[in-house]
This record gives structure tokens, C-alpha cells and sequence, in this order.
């Protein structure tokens, strides 16, 4: 199997594709920080990847914290509800793990969590619960951004992938249809636009509750002494 291959310093990651996508501003100011591997994700990953061996929970907590040197030693309970949520569940298989692709037309690139040769399949691993019916917007145009990239650096074209949703033990399948497509291309816009130094506008939908970056997207404005005392002159 031939390996996409893309340089960083030109290709944009489908992450940073999906945070401008919920949120350009949390994309603007978040650009610079570094980014910490999430415990949450290591472990729904592990169990998707080890979970049709029925693995030993130590055992698997063990290979987590491996894997995850940093991990919480509180979310060894996340684990436990996590396994009780999928123990009904059939996962689906895979032959590869974190497949390389990219796109050399759009200059962006990605890791698909799970890619299954024989089957034909994709899939993508959520460390969130999953809505009351379909998949979460974002989610639709994950998948959108790694069958278009799957379809260009390797060939394969396929109408969609699979969305795990780890803690709730549920997998729905997912065709993106244009609106996620659509909502890809302007994504890939407003991080270009970030790119060259320009701050979005905030969309009407903005996920500020819980936000560390509230305090430098809406400033505090002065009250009207202050403004006058301090004005200058």
C-alpha cells in the first residue's frame, strides 16, 4: 500500500480544518498552542483497535498509559464505562491504522483512524457521545475531508465511512452530502484566511460556553469614565 506524503510546512491538517469549521475565531487563537494528545481519545482509540480481542482491562489500561504516559489516572473509570458502553457493540474491523492521506489539489492532509482493505471501509474514532440520529455536523465533513483525500493519494473512492462513537457504544455509517462538502471548502477558507493574519467573524452559532479563548474574543469594553480619563489627548 503506497503512503500519501505531504509537507507540513505547506499542507494544512483536516484538524485544524474541523476546529475552523466549528469555530474560526477558536481556530485564530488557538494556532499558535501546542496541542496535547487528549486521554479520552487515546483510550476509545485502543479499545476500537484491541476491542474484538477481548482484552484484560488492566492489561489494556496498561497499554493506554503506554501509549499515554501523561494520561489521567482518574479516567481508568472513562475506560470502564467506555468497555461497558461497547461490550455489545461490533466494532468495525480494519487492516490499517492511521492511514496517511492528503490532498495535493487542496494542500491538506490527515490520519484516518481506521481503514479496512478487504472490506472497503473507513472509520474514524470519537471520544464524544453521539447525537439522537445521524452524526454530528463536524463528524460529516471529517469524513468528507478523508474520502476526498482517500480518493486522491490512494484511488480509492468510497460514498462514506464509519463514525465510532466510543462512549456510548454506538457506530453510525455516514455519506457526506454537499452541504458537508460545502461546509469543507469554506472551512479551508476561513483557515487560510487565519493563515495570513485576518481574524474571522464569529459565527451565530459560536461554541463559546466552556471556551478558554472567551477573555481575547470578546474584550472587556471600558466603561465610559475610564474611556474619558484615559483618552488621549
Amino acid at each position: 500500500m503506497t503512503e500519501y506524503t505531504i509537507k507540513k510546512e505547506t499542507g494544512i491538517p483536516i484538524s485544524s480544518i474541523i476546529q475552523a469549521y466549528r469555530c474560526p475565531r477558536q481556530f485564530y487563537f488557538s494556532r499558535h498552542d501546542s496541542i496535547l494528545p487528549s486521554g479520552r481519545y487515546t483510550i476509545c482509540k485502543q479499545i476500537s483497535l484491541c476491542k474484538e480481542l477481548a482484552p484484560d482491562e488492566d492489561n489494556l489500561w496498561d497499554e493506554i498509559c503506554m501509549i499515554d504516559p501523561v494520561v489521567k489516572p482518574e479516567l481508568r473509570e472513562y475506560l470502564s464505562s467506555c468497555l461497558a458502553g461497547t461490550a455489545h457493540t461490533p466494532l468495525p474491523s480494519w487492516t490499517d491504522t492511521d492511514l496517511k492521506v492528503g490532498s495535493e489539489r487542496y494542500g491538506i492532509y490527515g490520519l484516518i483512524d481506521k481503514y479496512d482493505a478487504d472490506a472497503g471501509n473507513i472509520s474514524v474514532v470519537r471520544n464524544s457521545g453521539a447525537p439522537v440520529s445521524g452524526c454530528w455536523s463536524a463528524d460529516r465533513v471529517r469524513i468528507a475531508a478523508y474520502l476526498l483525500c482517500l480518493k486522491e493519494s490512494m484511488g480509492i473512492d468510497l460514498p462514506g465511512g464509519y463514525v465510532e462513537y466510543i462512549p456510548d457504544g454506538i457506530v453510525r455509517y455516514c455519506e457526506p452530502q454537499p452541504r458537508d462538502r460545502r461546509g469543507l471548502l469554506l472551512a479551508l477558507k476561513q483557515v487560510k484566511k487565519v493563515m495570513k493574519g485576518d481574524l474571522p467573524e464569529k459565527p451565530a452559532r459560536a461554541p463559546c460556553k466552556n471556551c478558554s479563548y472567551q477573555s481575547q474574543c470578546n474584550p472587556e469594553k471600558p466603561n465610559l469614565l475610564s474611556s474619558i480619563l484615559f483618552k488621549k489627548r
